[in-house]
């Protein structure tokens, strides 16, 4: 039995090396030069940067995969937490941490927001009903059609997730203050969607940030994908870099190989990639008679991302956020498609951590929402109005930068793959359902990362692997028996 894996993410190594365990042989295709996806490296003047998924959540599902292989998980990497792990800067510079400390936590509250802070147990109870429901509808089946929200076994889990409420109006209903609103509410306009526009689903992502805890692996949360290349390596999986899928060969609605390069043409059982790459590749099975799904186009909001390297330390928290002042005329703008005057800044400092991996100095990476441009100059703009927004809260960058990258939203797109999705998700089927394996009828041809919402971190990752695998491990031992 022979499986083609395309691409290197975090989620399809997981499911590789899953498959492998139960004597299928797998062999993984990566266009670029490297493994992990969105989560990479990159160098600039000996200084290193992470890109991708700056956050490790739920480390247990990481170490419980790993175990699950019958391996020590000390024996590949080290995961730490970080205590409270990211500040929020206001405009009249007060500062609102987030933690898992829940005792910290109400007496932050108690502060800013004494209603919040006798609402606050109340609060986590209710994400923990949602994460619980959330999981359990994932557990399921994949679901293709709304309807199927509304049946056994999905409804009552379906109706525990809020889906006739935003994000904005479930934490207005226990917090009052806005500053503490904009801090919980940042899982939607981290994504470029406004809060009261987001489904209350969203607020599932502070489950883990605000009752397990926020962690990282020493030394880079690359040293993940390393350990899951090792682990694949030590179990037979096959994984090849620079090696393009150009096209999946179909044979009456059934996936039988894949071709390389558009040279060599390889036989396969089945076909397992991510749901994005699909989504942006339709020509990969352009000639099967399934119906295809529309080609990903760049939302209207995405991002400008800057590296930044220092030549000393800031007082930057690991993960840090300093708020426009107005973040309601912030998202107008961006969905007319005009530069926030006063954007919200996002920045990552891994250095804040481990210092001693960056003794020149941080290495910051930086964000804020802009709409979809490959336009320089407005890129420019954007860029010193990120300073500026900086420079207001006393993070003045500009005189101690050694070396720095700038990227559109154009250049992303290209370069990561980022910011194809055809819509923004505001609705919570939106989120739970999974069109893809609607529109097209391919037989073993299967999908990870089937969730649209790309904050989806790195245990989700390894977590949909492992589903996906198990999945195509029944179907695929079926046919290899001779009943399908």
């Amino acid at each position: 039995m022979k499986v083609a894996v395309i691409g290197g993410s975090v989620g399809n190594l997981a499911a590789a090396i899953r498959l492998a365990r139960e004597g299928i042989e797998v062999s993984i295709y990566e266009k670029r030069e490297h493994m992990g996806g969105k989560l990479r490296a990159v160098q600039l003047q000996g200084y290193d940067f992470e890109i991708g998924p700056t956050m490790v959540t739920a480390p247990e599902v990481i170490e419980a995969f790993i175990t699950s292989t019958g391996r020590n998980i000390k024996d590949y990497l080290e995961i730490r937490r970080v205590r409270h792990h990211t500040q929020n800067i206001f405009p009249q510079t007060s500062s609102f941490f987030l933690s898992s400390d829940r005792a910290f936590m109400r007496k932050q509250l108690q502060k800013l927001d004494a209603e919040g802070a006798r609402n606050y147990d109340m609060f986590l109870a209710e994400i923990m009903k949602m994460k619980q429901a959330f999981e359990e509808i994932m557990a399921l089946p994949p679901l293709i059609a709304w309807r199927q929200l509304l049946m056994p076994p999905a409804r009552s889990a379906y109706l525990t997730l809020k889906p006739f409420e935003t994000l904005d109006h479930f934490v207005r209903r226990y917090f009052t203050n806005e500053e503490v609103i904009s801090s919980f509410t940042r899982y939607a306009s981290y994504n470029g969607i406004a809060p009261d526009d987001a489904p209350a689903l969203f607020i599932i992502h502070a489950y883990d940030e605000l009752i397990n805890g926020v962690y990282y692996v020493a030394g880079g949360n690359l040293r993940l994908v390393r350990a899951l290349q090792q682990i694949a390596k030590e179990e037979g999986v096959r994984y090849y870099t620079s090696k393009e899928v150009t096209k999946i060969h179909v044979q009456a609605d059934e996936v039988e190989g894949v071709c390389l390069n558009d040279e060599l043409s390889l036989e396969a059982d089945a076909v397992l990639m991510s749901v994005e790459d699909f989504k942006a590749q339709p020509q990969l099975i352009s000639d099967a008679e399934a119906l295809l799904p529309d080609p990903m186009k760049p939302t209207g909001i995405a991002a400008c991302v800057m590296l930044v390297a220092l030549r000393t330390h800031k007082q930057i928290y690991q993960h840090h956020i300093v708020y426009s002042k107005d973040r309601v005329r912030e998202f107008e703008l961006l969905k007319r498609g005009e530069i926030p005057d006063d954007p919200t800044v996002y920045l990552y400092n891994p250095a804040f951590s481990e210092q001693e991996r960056f003794m020149r100095g941080d290495a910051l990476l930086i964000f804020a929402n802009m709409p979809y441009t490959a336009n320089e100059q407005l890129v420019e703009t954007m860029k010193q109005r990120i300073y500026k927004k900086l420079e207001e809260v006393g993070l003045k960058l500009e005189d101690d930068v050694v070396t720095k990258q700038v990227w559109s939203p154009g250049e992303l797109m290209t370069m990561f793959d980022q910011y194809r999705q055809s819509g923004q998700v505001k609705k919570t089927a939106q989120y739970l359902l999974n069109p893809v394996l609607k529109d097209c009828q391919l037989k073993r041809l299967y999908f990870t990362g089937l969730q649209t919402h790309p904050t989806a971190g790195l245990a989700s990752a390894v977590k949909n692997g492992e589903r996906v695998a198990k999945r195509m491990i029944e179907e695929l031992s079926v046919k290899k028996d001779g009943y399908g």
